[in-house]
């Protein structure tokens, strides 16, 4: 369950849901919303920017905002083209608290509460349906904004649903800031424009109008004395008079501006100084990454202004609602944490609420956890939406955060997660990809190095967004905790994730394991030194995409498969001082019994389930990966093959790793 905030008290849109609106199928989502600052994220195409939309269709400033046509209606795969007709709907919930004294008294007749005592709300519907027409193009499109006079828990009728009355529109309004940004446009005085909205506010007094006419008739004047402007003008009026003989129109004056105080508010341009060059900079001289943030300067500056101005005769919205695409475009990253903070100040004033789109960890380590919404497409095409939600605990939301959500944003955005112990995987995996043909760029897959003890949080939050995932982990048999207590960890995890226990648990005769049995699993014996019942574990939990590197990790197994070459990746006179077995068994045994101890770090460590050869072998272990760096030894190693002679002893557990990579890629 997610830990909502509850503590929002003004009006705030607190649900949306859309249905068959662009990449939103018929069966639609739904966003349950509890904060101000929220962030949609996901790959490309994955529905960010139709659900910033959505909320323009309903609240947009301006006409062409709000229209619908007809490539907004959703299109199945498997619809042709003798569909006659489509809908789409898109619903906003807006909730108020009892303690907000602007807002209640204009929706007061069309709020709805879920039970007696608890808060009331307002439901804005937006509904359109298209309708083929063999005439035009575009077909017939029949757009309506209704309130819904039910509350949720209900079914709506054509009887419960009201017309949204065009003087409310006003009062709630979202603002649109593309992934394009063009803050000129935003600095013309036309409708809908950010300095129309600014500049609209201002009140002329009767005293500013006259010295305004008197300033104007002045500048006129002064360049009438100009004999040149005296000529043009008159040269102009003789020309126009040849052309026509009405008595209308016939005088023909130049003058700058006009009695219109509007006609002047449109020439404002803003410039920018000093600069390196003897002029200002005009706002298009700016390079992209300053346009953008001045594009955010302009819209704080708006709603500042809108909250300070104190004027009883003017209206002023009572929610702003800001939908920003992709705010980290063309902004350097080191600025990022700086337009992130501004976005949630902008969050917190009394009548704003933000929501953010974007496909970069840069922003995700940013964020509020709870605020990210995780877009993607499924198997249908269509858009469906997770919430990360938070463990209740305060102890492990924290290792969730740290460990899965903030470290690894790159996770979010992928189609497939690989996920190993740590950068020794990681450095085997990027040469493995070259090996196999499958760059893990190209079909975005993201590989996340977390060890054993947290895989259960990464797990977790993968499962929550339906995001695809294969897991290898160190089966460290002789080591604390390893071999049967990783089998038992692995197992338990998946039961918390909902995976049905006496399946899971189900042994090789077809009975269920206990419950006692399976809490004494990590204190299970090797039978005669023998990992036969181990393994058969091993192989069950391949069903479910988790391998082990076995029998101890991926260091020691790439050692034990490549033993010849891992011997000869080390320095000139490097390597480990190796008694020779013949001719001093005592000094070998015991080399071999310390290297043991070391590999496996217990003084107590044995080793029995290893072969002698295996034993030996860990003499080389200690000297390579306990002694030296894991990453550097691997590098040389592999610096030494070439793909073929790479696949010639390639571990069995990493060619199955990259079969299921493309199984999975190839369902996706």
């Amino acid at each position: 369950m997610c830990n909502f905030d509850k503590k929002m008290k003004i009006m705030h849109i607190s649900k949306i849901k859309i249905h068959g609106f662009r990449c939103f199928n018929s069966e639609g989502a739904s966003i349950e919303i509890d904060r101000r600052l929220n962030a949609f994220i996901g790959l490309n195409s994955s529905g960010k920017t139709a659900a910033l939309e959505a909320l323009r269709k309903l609240f947009g400033i301006t006409n062409a905002e709000r229209n619908i046509s007809k490539q907004d209606f959703h299109v199945a795969c498997e619809e042709g083209d003798e569909v006659r007709e489509r809908s789409l709907s898109i619903e906003a919930r807006l909730d108020f608290d009892e303690s907000e004294t602007d807002a209640i008294p204009h929706f007061f007749s069309s709020m709805v509460v879920d039970a007696e005592g608890e808060n009331p709300y307002i439901r804005v519907l937006l509904e359109s349906i298209w309708t083929k027409n063999d005439l035009a193009e575009e077909g017939d499109i029949d757009t309506k904004l209704y309130f819904i006079n039910v509350p949720e828990s209900e079914d709506s009728t054509d009887e419960s649903k009201h017309a949204f009355p065009k003087h409310l529109r006003g009062l709630i309004q979202a603002f649109y800031v593309p992934a394009i940004r063009r803050p000129s446009e935003q600095m013309r005085y036309i409708s809908g424009s950010i300095l129309y909205r600014v500049l609209s506010s201002m009140k002329f007094s009767d005293e500013f109008k006259e010295n305004y006419l008197t300033k104007i008739t002045e500048l006129n004047s002064l360049f009438q004395s100009i004999d040149e402007f005296s000529t043009i003008e008159s040269t102009l009026s003789d020309i126009w008079s040849e052309f026509h003989k009405d008595e209308r129109y016939k005088d023909i004056s130049l003058s700058f501006g006009t009695s219109e105080i509007e006609s002047i508010l449109q020439k404002l341009e803003i410039s920018f100084r000093p600069t390196e060059i003897n002029r200002p900079y005009q706002i298009d001289e700016l390079g992209e990454g300053y346009r953008s943030l001045f594009y955010f300067t302009l819209v704080c500056t708006l709603l500042k202004i809108e909250k300070e101005i104190d004027d009883e005769d003017r209206v002023k919205p009572l929610l702003t609602i800001l939908a920003i695409e992709e705010p980290e475009n063309h902004i350097a990253p080191q600025l990022l944490g700086r337009v992130i903070k501004i976005l949630t100040s902008i969050s917190k004033q009394d009548k704003a609420q933000v929501f953010l789109s974007s496909h970069t960890p840069a922003i995700i380590k940013r964020l509020d956890p709870e605020s990210i919404f995780h877009f993607r497409i499924n198997e249908d095409y269509a858009t469906e939406i997770n919430r990360v939600c938070l463990p209740t605990d305060t102890e492990d939301a924290y290792k969730y955060v740290k460990e899965a959500v903030k470290n690894y944003p790159e996770i979010y955005f992928a189609r497939l997660v690989v996920i190993g112990e740590g950068d020794s995987e990681h450095l085997i995996f990027n040469r493995l990809m070259e090996v196999y043909d499958k760059d893990f760029d190209d079909n975005i897959i993201s590989f996340a190095p977390l060890g054993h003890r947290f895989v259960n949080h990464i797990w977790k939050l993968l499962s929550s967004l339906h995001i695809p995932y294969i897991t290898l982990l160190d089966l460290d048999v002789g080591r604390d905790g390893g071999g049967w207590g990783r089998i038992k960890y692995a197992l338990q995890q998946l039961i918390h994730l909902g995976i049905d226990r006496n399946t899971l648990l189900t042994l090789r005769d077809g009975t269920i394991l206990t419950d006692e049995n399976f809490d004494k699993m990590h204190t299970w014996i090797y039978e005669n030194n023998k990992l036969d019942a181990l393994m058969w574990w091993v192989d069950r939990l391949k069903e479910y995409d988790i391998l082990y590197s076995s029998p101890l990790d991926i260091d020691y197994l790439m050692l034990e498969h490549y033993p010849k070459i891992y011997k000869k990746a080390i320095p000139e006179n490097g390597g480990p001082r190796i008694p020779k077995k013949n001719e001093d068994p005592e000094k070998f045994a015991t080399k071999v019994e310390n290297a043991v101890v070391a590999t496996l770090k217990s003084e107590n460590a044995k080793g029995e389930t290893y072969t002698e050869t295996q034993r030996e072998l860990m003499i080389w272990y200690n000297y390579h990966f306990l002694g030296r760096g894991k990453p550097v030894t691997h590098m040389n190693a592999l610096a030494l093959m070439d793909n073929e002679k790479i696949k010639e002893n390639m571990p069995p557990v990493l060619v199955e790793i990259f079969d299921k990579i493309g199984k999975i890629l190839h369902k996706k």
